[in-house]
């Protein structure tokens, strides 16, 4: 389960994140459904070793990156709820999405395929619009 607000994974016996302290809302399902995962590419400069990873599932939206100092990897996690908008920043082959949050938190993912990017962006909206 993720925290709400800041992102971070806890075990569900837990009721307040250990990070932030905000309470903890248990879902009647396990896992999250996965809706759709989207990787960066390497053809318009992504990393050749471990990709950027967007994955959709039906709680929100998690950001999987290689840290810089190429140890592990760094998840980001924004829920539908919280999620102001979306934006392209599209370049000649590539684009970067843009995921904005109410609060301090965003998301900006780089190097994936414009036509990616668009489903990324209809699957986003189409979850905020409920």
């Amino acid at each position: 389960m993720y925290c709400n607000n800041c992102g971070n994974k806890s075990n569900g016996k837990i009721n307040f994140c250990p990070q932030c302290g905000q309470k903890l809302i248990h879902q009647n399902y396990s896992s999250p459904k996965i809706n759709a995962v989207f990787s960066s590419s390497l053809l318009v400069g992504g990393n050749i070793l471990t990709p950027d990873k967007l994955i959709l599932d039906d709680s929100g939206v998690v950001y999987e990156r290689r840290n810089k100092y190429l140890i592990g990897v760094d998840r980001s996690f924004l829920s539908y709820d919280n999620i102001s908008y979306v934006k392209i920043d599209r370049r000649l082959v590539s684009s970067n999405i843009i995921i904005s949050s109410r609060g301090t938190d965003s998301i900006i993912a780089k190097d994936f395929f414009i036509s990616d990017a668009k489903k990324i962006e209809a699957i986003i909206k189409s979850k905020l619009q409920r």
